[in-house]
């Protein structure tokens, strides 16, 4: 199950046309959305592949569903998560961390949430 889970993508839809693929266990472990939608096998898989698409709800462009999953990607494999959360912070501009709350809260990232807000 999770060597399936690792080699499972899920596919991020946003409202202005991006497509994000990410790793679904690295994903679903922080968001709430994806979570629900890996378990219930949502969207357009067809052919296998462990393909599940999810349409991010609200206005998040692709630009910042793609730095959350770069976040979320970056963190799991650090060594030491709360060392990398607080550099991620600190390189942050005010704009940067507003659009990536906005993501978050979309997302179901509670931790992220609560971390940048």
């Amino acid at each position: 199950m999770a060597a399936a889970e690792e080699m499972a993508v899920v596919v991020l839809r946003c409202f202005d046309g991006t497509t994000v693929a990410a790793p679904a266990g690295v994903v679903a472990g922080r968001s709430g959305l994806v979570a629900e939608a890996v378990a219930g096998g949502a969207g357009g898989g067809g052919g296998g592949g462990g393909r599940v698409v999810v349409d991010v709800p609200g206005n998040v462009s692709g630009v910042d569903v793609a730095a959350v999953v770069a976040y979320m990607e970056s963190r799991a494999a650090a060594a030491d998560g709360d060392a990398f959360d607080g550099e991620f912070i600190g390189g942050l501009t005010h704009d940067a961390r507003i659009d990536l709350i906005h993501a978050a809260h979309h997302l179901a990232d509670k931790a992220l949430f609560n971390l940048l807000a």
